[in-house]
């Protein structure tokens, strides 16, 4: 957090608390979550607070001053020499084999320079700041601690001791001194002194600072005076003074090179007894209590870092207060609140906090310390120094193992643990891996060397021992009983000929926390000229292709849709639920219910074909290509027709699975859209009938004209070889089946050999083998078809019942209902009900024959319910 004075009234700004703007002070609520021996007198302890101000976690590190193996001393960042780099306190504690660090004092972060005190084996690196506002905390030689208001004092005595000058300070950053009360620059009129602790280079003077001036000093002699350069390098065993106004004069006025160079100063009121020191800010408690004015109060909620001890100094304390999406930090005022209320200290100083807030404590059979707050600013800030405490124990006998690993782990992924020994001074003790034994002594699983593999939810208790000692932990295994569903990522793959794409996949609990799966772990599905899964990446093949890629985990899968294509070739992927889609002059309609999963397709344009059956020209088409093998039903609608081009000769075709074209289920005439319900997908074209089909004459005056006309220029139904259409002639069997599979468009099943034991006409026999394929019509008990057998009105309902799968529905109630054969009921009654056969004034005459003139009209109606948009 940086430090910036501006004015006096800045400098002396004072900040009362008052309890209304805390009803809720941290301190008196703040609970101990846990304790940890960090090593022989220190410990770690983890507060943590859940109330209506938000969750807040302060972590605390407790040092016995008493302890003989205990030593607390100041850490630099870069070399541990010197100024001219920072580190995080993490890796200042780790260089320097610290078991726990606090970071320190504010600091200039454009020259990552502390702007207080800095005292390192009881050399002065950095002098305090002249200011009453900024406390600094030491430790002296005699292990006591203490926080105070230091100052500086020194002088630079000329050759012979003619005159001197006083010294302002030791190796500062340009800051806002208060001088006879008053707020100037610290350069102004003032002598400093630079030492290797700087860095490499003296401060020098900035451009156009011709006042400023400079003297080299090596083995107490002036070795180079300098007046309005930039920095020089600070030789290894001596400084710089650099001085600007009246210092400058005094500087050029008394020396010249070659010149003896005197220096005395030192830090009151403790002169010589202090062993390490770092700058602080303001003071936050005093006798035991928060202080009634903070020098100094940064406000709001914040992270932050402060140092305080007890009244008779043998127990210090380092607090960080942490500010994260899981802790709220604390006002000033509460920090100051909790160090006197729940760590009974009677004197603490509040330390660079924000994003500088950080405790490094090494876990109790480790050998590296690691951070035990969460940073402010989501990573480690670097800062120029640091408090470390040290353990000075000689090695010890192995006393325990601490196991360390997840506590929680999903049933069916490995998990690797390790254990780390201590001894009994509570220091890492080295042991040998493979001397370790892991064991499941409690719960369903096992280990692998160090790798726990659960084999299903519950309670584990796992343990290493090695050398006669025994770690245990606790784990929880999470089943698939915890598990809502498994989650690939991405959710959909398209990607071009072998091409790679990485699958992640997750498991998300039912806590709604999400476990990461390996793709090792997984079993991996798919249709095989897609491509190969190699540890969750899908290697794509080099085929144009789509499908569904399922992966699979304790239990719970999820399907990936995939495409394999080069840009421009998409796929449409249709579902249960079916979907409508267009393609250039069509409108498509895939009912639900047509494919049994997400299924993709391929729709293309279509060019005409050079194989129409001889009377059609092409006018549009296009196909749909499943790259699945399962059968759907498409809707086909061409929503506009030039006015006077459809006069009931337009039709749709598919390609068959032999190659030749059938036409397709067709209705639409005039300017109304064409409809088709098309049987299958393929290659589909929309064609006209060339040329006028020849009117039957015994149909121009009968009342069956418009539905047999029609069907017959659309190839549905035929007339006799000698022009007639014979409309109030009985329909036999034959012919019946005949003009459903041709109006359906049913394919013929030439594998397939009628078994009737009575001769079928030859003109009937591909209609038939349809009709027959189709289940819709069937023989006799005796073995026969009986095609010339005239068809009655009960046999028609049942064999359209079954060509178009009514379902029931309210249905009219015939007054001859019980003259309709029982096998006969559900098939008339479903008929009635879709409006198809409604008999007439109340009366359906089941047993009565139908005529041609009717099967036409009936058929037109099935094909109009068929085909319904």
């Amino acid at each position: 957090m940086r430090s910036v004075f501006r004015s006096l009234s800045i400098i002396l700004a004072l900040a009362v608390s008052v309890f209304l703007s805390h009803p809720v002070l941290a301190g008196a609520n703040v609970e101990l979550l846990k304790e940890e021996q960090v090593t022989s007198g220190a410990t770690l302890k983890t507060f943590i607070q859940q109330n209506g101000n938000g969750p807040l976690k302060i972590y605390v590190l407790t040092v016995d001053l008493r302890n003989p193996y205990i030593q607390l001393r100041t850490l630099l960042g870069n070399d541990n020499e010197s100024f001219s780099g920072i580190l995080t306190v993490r890796e200042m504690a780790e260089r320097a084999g610290a078991v726990a660090a606090i970071n320190g004092d504010f600091f200039n972060m454009s020259e990552g320079r502390p702007l207080g005190v800095l005292v390192r084996d009881e050399k002065i690196l950095s002098s305090p700041m002249q200011r009453s506002d900024h406390y600094s905390f030491a430790m002296l030689r005699d292990g006591t601690p203490l926080i105070d208001l230091l100052r500086f004092t020194g002088t630079v005595s000329a050759p012979e001791g003619l005159s001197f000058y006083s010294l302002a300070g030791i190796n500062k950053s340009s800051y806002w001194a208060v001088v006879d009360g008053q707020s100037v620059n610290s350069d102004v009129y003032a002598l400093h002194m630079y030492t290797p602790a700087w860095g490499a280079v003296s401060r020098g003077a900035a451009p156009g600072q011709s006042d400023i001036v400079e003297l080299v000093v090596s083995g107490g002699l002036v070795q180079e005076i300098r007046q309005g350069l930039p920095g020089v390098a600070i030789p290894k065993y001596g400084y710089v003074l650099r001085g600007h106004g009246t210092a400058a004069a005094f500087l050029l006025d008394n020396f010249h090179v070659g010149d003896p160079v005197t220096v005395n100063y030192q830090i009151e009121p403790i002169d010589k007894n202090i062993l390490s020191a770092v700058g602080g800010q303001a003071l936050l408690v005093d006798n035991g209590r928060r202080v009634d004015r903070f020098s100094q109060n940064i406000k709001g909620n914040a992270a932050r870092s402060a140092v305080g001890f007890t009244q008779d100094g043998s127990r210090l304390c380092l607090a960080a207060v942490e500010q994260s999406t899981g802790s709220r930090g604390m006002s000033q005022e509460e920090l100051a609140d909790f160090m006197v209320e729940r760590l009974g200290l009677w004197r603490a100083l509040n330390l660079d906090g924000g994003g500088s807030t950080s405790l490094a404590v090494r876990p109790l059979g480790d050998f590296k310390p690691v951070l035990a707050n969460t940073p402010a600013k989501g990573s480690e800030r670097k800062v120029p120094d640091a408090l470390g405490i040290f353990s000075t124990a000689p090695p010890g006998t192995l006393a325990g193992l601490v196991m360390r690993g997840p506590l929680e782990v999903v049933a069916g992924l490995p998990y690797r643990y390790r254990a780390g020994a201590y001894d009994n001074y509570f220091n890492p003790y080295i042991i040998n891996a493979d001397d370790i034994a892991w064991k499941v002594e409690e719960g369903n699983g096992s280990f692998t060397g160090d790798t726990l593999t659960a084999s299903s939810g519950g309670k584990l208790t796992v343990t290493a021992e090695a050398g006669g000692v025994t770690g245990k932990l606790d784990v929880r295994a999470l089943g698939i009983e915890d598990m809502e569903e498994l989650i690939a990522a991405p959710d959909r793959i398209t990607v071009v000929p072998g091409g790679q794409v990485q699958i992640n996949v997750k498991l998300r609990g039912k806590d709604g926390r999400f476990w990461p799966v390996e793709g090792q772990y997984v079993t991996w599905s798919g249709q095989a000229d897609m491509g190969e899964i190699i540890n969750g990446v899908f290697n794509a093949g080099q085929e144009v292709t789509a499908g569904t890629i399922v992966a699979r985990f304790g239990g719970l899968e999820v399907s990936v849709p995939v495409e394999v294509a080069n840009p421009g070739q998409e796929f449409l992927w249709i579902g249960p639920e079916g979907g409508d889609f267009k393609q250039g002059d069509f409108d498509v309609r895939v009912p639900a219910g047509m494919f049994l999963t997400q299924t993709p397709v391929r729709v293309e344009a279509y060019l005409a074909p050079d194989d129409l059956p001889e009377g059609y020209a092409f006018i549009s088409g296009f196909a749909l290509r499943p790259a699945a093998s399962n059968a759907a039903t498409a809707y086909c609608l061409v929503k506009s027709m030039p006015a006077g081009q459809n006069n009931g000769s337009v039709v749709f075709l598919r390609r068959g699975a032999n190659g030749r074209w059938i036409v397709q289920p067709t209705v639409g005439s005039g300017n109304e859209p064409v409809i088709s319900r098309v049987y299958g997908m393929g290659e589909i074209v929309v064609a006209v009938r060339e040329g006028t089909a020849a009117e039957p004459p015994d149909v121009v005056n009968h009342w069956s004209r418009p539905a047999v006309s029609t069907l017959m220029m659309r190839d549905m139904v035929h007339g006799f070889p000698d022009g007639t259409y014979r409309p109030e002639e009985n329909v036999t069997r034959a012919q019946f089946a005949s003009m459903l599979s041709n109006a359906f468009g049913w394919e013929d099943s030439m594998q397939k050999t009628l078994s009737f034991s009575d001769r079928i006409p030859a003109w009937a026999e591909p209609g038939i083998r349809a009709a027959v394929a189709q289940g819709v019509v069937a023989g006799y008990p005796d073995g026969r078809f009986r095609p010339d057998k005239s068809i009655t009105r009960a046999e028609m309902a049942s064999m359209i019942e079954r060509a178009l799968r009514l379902q029931d529905r309210d249905a009219p109630v015939f007054s001859d209902g019980k003259s309709i054969p029982k096998w006969a009921v559900p098939a008339v009654s479903r008929a009635a009900a879709a409006g198809l056969m409604v008999g007439d004034r109340g009366i359906f005459r089941p047993l009565s024959t139908a005529t041609r003139g009717e099967t036409a009209a009936l058929i037109t109606k099935a094909l109009e319910y068929y085909t319904r948009w």
